[in-house]
C-alpha cells in the first residue's frame, strides 16, 4: 500500500506540471511565432538612450538588404523581444493633472524599426505603425498596446492623444499614432502588461534584435542575414541566432526540467509499484496454494479464483491509493509557484492518477491471479 501510495504523489506531482505546461504552450502570445529568425547586434550609440540614432539609415538597410532577400517576407528590428522583457517609463497623459514623481502611470517601453508588427504578425488595431517618415526632423510618436489604451483611455480611441516621457530630465510630448494587439514580453505565464513602442529612428537604443519572418525554416537563413546584416554594421557582427520558437521553449525552461525530472520518476514508481504489486500478490497466492486447492477440489470456477484473489489484493492498493490521493493534495501545494492556471488539488489530474494507478494494480494483480488457476488440486492439497 506503501509503494501505491507514493507511487500516487509522484504521478500527481508530474501529472500537474504536464497539465500546466499544457496550459503555457495554449497560451495566445499575441502572435505567430512560426518561421521567425532572430539576431541581436549592437548599434553605434555615443549618447543617450533617446537621442537620435548615429545610423539614421539602420533601419531602412534592413527592409533593403535582409526584408529583399528570396525567402523572406519581412525584415525589422526592435530592441527588446518577446518573452524576453524591456525597459520600463513613466509617462504624463495631456489634459489630465500632473502625477507625483513615482506616481505617474507606468508602461513597458522599447522602441522599434518600421514594419516591426508586421514582421511578427501583430495586428494594427488602430492607426498605423511606424514608417520611414517617423524621422528625427518630423512629428514625435509613439505606439501603445491595447492594454494601455485600454487601461488609459477606456472606451476612447487614443489615436491623436498626447503623452510626455522623461527623456533625459526632459518631457517630450509624444503623438499616439497607433494601437497595436497585445503581446506578452515577461514570458507566457505573466499576465500583458502595457506597453509603449517609439521608433528608431526618433530614440535608439544600443542594441536591437533583427527580426526575419520568413516563407520557410527560419535558421536556414542565418547564414544569409549574417552576411547581409555585415555589409550594414560591418564591426558589429550578429550574435545569438535564435528561432522565435526556440525562444518560446526556452521562456518556460525553469519548469521544463522539474517536469521532466517529476515524469521520470512518475515511470520510475509506476514500474516500482506495478513490480510490487506482482511481488506481493504472487507470495499471498503461493501461501494460499492449499485453500485454493480446496476451493477447486469443492467445484470452485477459475474466474471464482481470479475473482477472489484480485478483490483481496485490490482491497490494499485502494487504502494505498486513498492515502497517497490524501498525501498528494498536500504535497502539490509544494509546486503552486510553478503551476500555470493549474490548482494543486487539480480532480482531473486526480482522478485521471487514481485511475492509471488502479488499471495498472489491476493488471498486476491479474497474473499471479490467472497463474493461480493452474494449480492441481492434488499437488495444492499435498502442500500442507
Amino acid at each position: 500500500a506503501s509503494e501505491v501510495g507514493l507511487a500516487l504523489v509522484v504521478l500527481v506531482a508530474a501529472g500537474l506540471m504536464v497539465k500546466s505546461m499544457v496550459r503555457l504552450f495554449a497560451v495566445d502570445i499575441g502572435f505567430d511565432p512560426r518561421n521567425i529568425l532572430t539576431m541581436e547586434i549592437s548599434v553605434p550609440q555615443s549618447n543617450t538612450y533617446y537621442s537620435p540614432p548615429e545610423h539614421p539609415r539602420f533601419c531602412e538597410e534592413i527592409a533593403d538588404r535582409v526584408g529583399t532577400m528570396p525567402g523572406v517576407l519581412r525584415a525589422s528590428a526592435a530592441a527588446h523581444l518577446p518573452l524576453r522583457g524591456n525597459a520600463g517609463r513613466g509617462f504624463q497623459i495631456e489634459g489630465r493633472p500632473v502625477s507625483a514623481p513615482g506616481e505617474e502611470p507606468g508602461a513597458s517601453y522599447t522602441v522599434a524599426c518600421p514594419g516591426y508588427f508586421r514582421a511578427l504578425g501583430v495586428p494594427v488595431l488602430q492607426g498605423r505603425e511606424f514608417t520611414r517618415e517617423d524621422t528625427v526632423n518630423s512629428l514625435g510618436v509613439v505606439v501603445v498596446n491595447e492594454a494601455l489604451a485600454r487601461r488609459d483611455w477606456p472606451g476612447e480611441d487614443p489615436v491623436g492623444k498626447r503623452l510626455a516621457i522623461d527623456m533625459d530630465g526632459a518631457a517630450k510630448w509624444l503623438t499616439i499614432v497607433g494601437v497595436v494587439g497585445n503581446v506578452r514580453h515577461w514570458g507566457l505565464a505573466q499576465d500583458v502588461r502595457p506597453q509603449l513602442f517609439r521608433p528608431y529612428t526618433q530614440a535608439a537604443w544600443p542594441w536591437m534584435h533583427v527580426v526575419v519572418r520568413t516563407a520557410v525554416a527560419p535558421a536556414s537563413f542565418a547564414p544569409r542575414v549574417k552576411e547581409a546584416m555585415g555589409r550594414i554594421e560591418p564591426d558589429r557582427p550578429l550574435a545569438a541566432p535564435r528561432t522565435m520558437e526556440e525562444i518560446v521553449r526556452g521562456s518556460v525552461g525553469s519548469r521544463r526540467f522539474p517536469m521532466l525530472m517529476l515524469a521520470a520518476f512518475a515511470g520510475l514508481a509506476l514500474v516500482l509499484a506495478a513490480v510490487g504489486i506482482i511481488g506481493v500478490v504472487s507470495y499471498s497466492v503461493t501461501q494460499r496454494t492449499h485453500e485454493i486447492g480446496i476451493r477447486v477440489a469443492l467445484g470452485a470456477q477459475r474466474r471464482d479464483v481470479v475473482w477472489l484473489i484480485i478483490r483481496n489484493s485490490m482491497a490494499w492498493v485502494l487504502v494505498g491509493i486513498a492515502g497517497g490521493l490524501a498525501a498528494s493534495i498536500a504535497a502539490s501545494r509544494l509546486l503552486s509557484g510553478m503551476l500555470y492556471e493549474v490548482k494543486p488539488g487539480d480532480p482531473l489530474v486526480l482522478a485521471a492518477v487514481a485511475a492509471i494507478l488502479s488499471v495498472v494494480a489491476l493488471i498486476a494483480t491479474y497474473v499471479p491471479a490467472r497463474r493461480a488457476t493452474t494449480v492441481d488440486p492434488l499437488v495444492a492439497l499435498r502442500t500442507e
